[in-house]
């Protein structure tokens, strides 16, 4: 028995022994082994990554870290962040080399190592990991890596997240380790640290986040925000296994001041009925997601309604944060879903806006796009989007936008350069006079649609440029919003400096509410130094003339254009621009179907001739304007078919004048002859055509010259007269003259061989057929 309880105290003694031991290390080698890292770069002003994930100990124990400095620049100071973790944050506060050292221990053991860190004050990183901010989670299957604050020095950045500390028996999974975004799965509560590792070439950036999981929290309401935000804030996703379960409710209007409001992947934000968000001038809102499918984030109204709560306005003058992967639905209490104020500048991409009342997206006069891509905007009761004519040409091809039309106000365009407005599947609603100027250039192309607001017009002035690039089978279209004659002004292009516009493959119509410029109105109207090309286009439905270009240095192709429905006629224009007005324009049912032809300035062209074309439906020139004569002071031709009328008392004069030779050859056909003749049928109303000039090319063949020769009460009066002084001369042949006021032909007598004729009719002639006074 004694044997017994002697051997059992022998076994409880050596069982205490063995206990009191187990903590002690008789190896007298250390089994710790310090790695701080190789050494690194960063940035003044940034988080340079401290990492000792690599230090190990052979016993297989726990060890615990301390992360201090050891040398600094002078004058320098620094910030340790979890300094006793295996990854922390190192701060300076200049440039230069710093060296950090790294203890771990374990019981009596220790083991150090050195780091060093080269920090720059460049103020533009070329290569910079950000990790996100530390947050506080509920557990779910996809919890948000968000490394897109990210700065990348170009194409090839290696990408890599890594999990470097976990609860214990806890697995995680990251699902795309290499997406600066992707997502990670927890088993259990407890925290988690991620480090993020970007490499370019032999540049290097780390930077961590810590996340803490928590249980389940779903019986739980929202978290309530209630009062302005004036501290930097982070709304975090709360009920991950819960997606549509509102995250927060905003229960009044809460404006951001002097605080960045960051909203993570997968938050939904509720607002009560007539809350509303406001981030103010001196704030900043950035809330940004690429995974639109699984984490978006939504502002929403508590109860899906549109109109049940106010929006989001954007006032703030910061440089803008991200906003993309939002959706914002039920708002526009006040008439918008999101409104950008002055000076304030929108980053926003891969969004939709949609379900609210009033306008998707406004932007107010003076506000700034830095990107707009990849958004969807629908379903809101008024216009998809309401912006100003200078920002439209970055909006991106790639957004969507439909049910109503996109609202243009305030319509100058002064930037310099090209402004591109994409064709969508909406309609452009133009609700200011838009104005071109300052050298910019506004392109439409095919299929793009213009609806111009009451009395509203185009001007391109000041070296602007318009240009229209249809398709013949998807024209650009511009008309009247309400669709009836005279709905708008129309457009007017003036002192282009040489630029010139073009006009492809174009329908414009509803024009002439006012004039534009001058006295009449018009669809198109060219001032002084204008310069247009304009081809395969129609114009219709105007109130006033088609095409006016009566003015001076002119710049002017105009050829297979329709013109038709106008109240007045379809061109005026001076007798300059006659010349660039191609045979094949088709005019037809307008007001008065004659191009009114302006004969203020002589026909003059150094180095080569005038050629009137007429038009294939032989629509005629009817002179007429601040000169009803035509005055020829060097080559010109009539090519068959032409038609001229002439006004009563007006004349047809060839001369030469400032070193030009004057002619004017007429060259009809048997079958369509070129016709000169009044404006009525009264004879002898104009004086008809004086030839001065001693020029072989004075040759008329196949034409009708008619209604001329007004009598006068000293004088004689011919349809046609050959001059002395100075010397004319003339070649007819095979032509009418008919109902002249006296003669048909006169020349001087001792001059008669100046005259040549062959195959002549004359009608109606009450004086001679050919007189030869002396």
């Amino acid at each position: 028995m004694k044997s017994s309880i002697i051997q059992a105290a022998f076994l409880l003694f050596a069982l205490f022994a063995f206990s009191g031991c187990e903590e002690e290390d008789l190896n007298p080698i250390n089994p710790l082994n310090a790695d701080a890292g190789d050494p690194t770069s960063g940035f003044v002003g940034h988080s340079t990554l401290l990492d000792g994930s690599l230090s190990t100990n052979a016993a297989g124990k726990p060890f615990t870290y301390n992360w201090e400095i050891s040398s600094k620049p002078t004058g320098s100071e620094f910030t340790i962040e979890d300094q006793d973790e295996v990854l922390a944050s190192f701060y300076g506060s200049i440039s230069g080399e710093y060296v950090v050292k790294l203890t771990i221990s374990y019981l009596n053991w220790q083991d150090t190592d050195n780091v060093t860190i080269t920090l720059s004050d460049d103020p533009e990183p070329s290569l910079l990991a950000v990790a996100g901010e530390d947050r506080i989670q509920e557990i779910g299957e996809a919890l948000a890596l968000n490394g897109s604050a990210s700065i990348l020095g170009g194409e090839g950045v290696q990408i890599l997240w890594e999990n470097v500390s976990k609860p214990e028996n806890s697995t995680v999974t990251i699902q795309n380790p290499t997406f600066l975004e992707t997502t990670f799965s927890p088993n259990r509560a407890g925290e988690y640290a991620f480090k993020l590792t970007l490499t370019f070439g032999e540049l290097k950036s780390q930077d961590m986040v810590k996340i803490t999981v928590q249980e389940s929290t779903s019986n739980q309401g929202p978290i309530i925000i209630q009062s302005d935000i004036l501290e930097d804030k982070t709304l975090v996703n709360v009920f991950v296994s819960d997606p549509d379960k509102l995250d927060y409710l905003v229960t009044t209007d809460v404006a951001v001041r002097g605080a960045k409001l960051t909203i993570e992947p997968g938050v939904r934000v509720g607002f009560e009925d007539g809350a509303g968000l406001v981030i103010a001038e001196n704030a900043s809102l950035k809330a940004y997601t690429m995974l639109t499918e699984t984490l978006p984030i939504i502002f929403q109204g508590k109860e899906a309604q549109k109109g049940y709560w106010d929006g989001i306005k954007i006032l703030s003058q910061n440089p803008p944060e991200y906003l993309a992967g939002i959706e914002v639905r039920d708002a526009g209490k006040l008439g918008y879903g999101i409104q950008v104020g002055p000076g304030a500048k929108l980053f926003l991409s891969n969004s939709t806006i949609h379900l609210n009342d009033g306008i998707g997206l406004d932007f107010l006069i003076s506000s700034q796009i830095a990107e707009f891509k990849h958004n969807k905007i629908k379903e809101n009761t008024g216009a998809p989007l309401q912006i100003p004519a200078g920002l439209m040409t970055q909006v991106s091809v790639d957004n969507q936008f439909q049910d109503g039309a996109i609202q243009i106000v305030e319509g100058k365009i002064l930037s310099g350069v090209d402004n591109y407005w994409p064709t969508f599947q909406v309609e452009y609603d133009v609700l200011d006079e838009l104005v071109i100027y300052n050298g910019s250039t506004l392109v439409l192309s095919n299929g793009a649609h213009l609806n111009m607001g009451n009395d509203q017009g185009i001007r391109v002035i000041s070296g602007g440029k318009l240009r229209i690039l249809g398709a013949e089978t998807s024209p650009v279209v511009i008309e009247g919003k309400t669709k009836t004659k005279g709905a708008w002004r129309g457009i007017y292009i003036n002192d282009s400096q040489g630029a010139v516009s073009s006009i492809l493959f174009a329908t414009i119509r509803h024009a002439g509410s006012h004039p534009i410029a001058g006295q009449d109105p018009a669809t198109i109207k060219l001032g002084n130094g204008a310069g247009l090309k304009m081809f395969k286009t129609t114009l219709d439905e105007g109130k006033g003339h088609g095409l006016e270009a009566s003015a001076t240095n002119l710049n002017i192709e105009f050829s297979q254009n329709t013109i038709i429905n106008h109240l007045k006629n379809p061109l005026s224009v001076s007798a300059q621009v006659v010349e660039h007005l191609g045979f094949f324009n088709r005019l037809e049912n307008n007001g008065e179907n004659e191009v009114l032809v302006d004969g203020f300035h002589p026909l003059a062209k150094d180095g080569g001739e005038i050629v009137w074309k007429g038009f294939q439906q032989r629509v005629p020139y009817v002179i007429k304007g601040l000169s009803k004569d035509l005055v020829i002071q060097s080559g010109m031709r009539l090519k068959e078919g032409v038609v001229i009328k002439m006004q009563p008392n007006s004349r047809i004069d060839v001369q030469d004048a400032n070193g030009r030779l004057g002619y004017l050859r007429i060259e009809g056909n048997a079958g369509n002859p070129v016709i000169i003749r009044s404006v009525g049928e009264e004879a002898g109303s104009w004086h008809g055509i004086t030839y001065s000039t001693n020029h072989a090319q004075n040759h008329i063949q196949y034409a009708e010259i008619l209604h001329a020769g007004k009598l006068l009460a000293n004088n004689f009066s011919a349809a046609i007269t050959v001059d002395n002084v100075p010397q004319g001369s003339l070649l007819i042949q095979n032509s009418r003259i008919a109902y002249s006021g006296q003669h048909g032909i006169a020349v001087a007598k001792q001059f008669s061989d100046f005259l040549r004729t062959s195959d002549l009719t004359f009608e109606g002639i009450t004086g001679s057929d050919i007189s030869a006074w002396e």
